[in-house]
């Protein structure tokens, strides 16, 4: 993904740092009627390498129901 310069993290403790005190991100999906982004709560688990992010969504709606692919 292009990261303009201006926006560029290159440090790790920063950024985790930022996810554990905002822990509220946007998930974005395409489903049926487009676009669709809603606001969801994140938990980090800095293990391992890159570390992973946690959440879950729950939804009765058509677009909630979705698998997906992070690579």
């Amino acid at each position: 993904m292009y990261v303009p310069v201006h926006f560029d993290e290159p440090s790790r403790e920063v950024l985790c740092e930022l996810i554990e005190k905002s822990a509220l991100g946007m998930l974005i999906t395409h489903g049926r009627s487009g676009l669709d982004a809603n606001h969801i709560p994140f938990e980090l688990d800095t293990s391992g390498e890159n570390g992973t992010l946690y959440s879950c969504a729950i939804s009765t709606r058509a677009e909630g129901k979705c698998t997906f692919s992070l690579e």
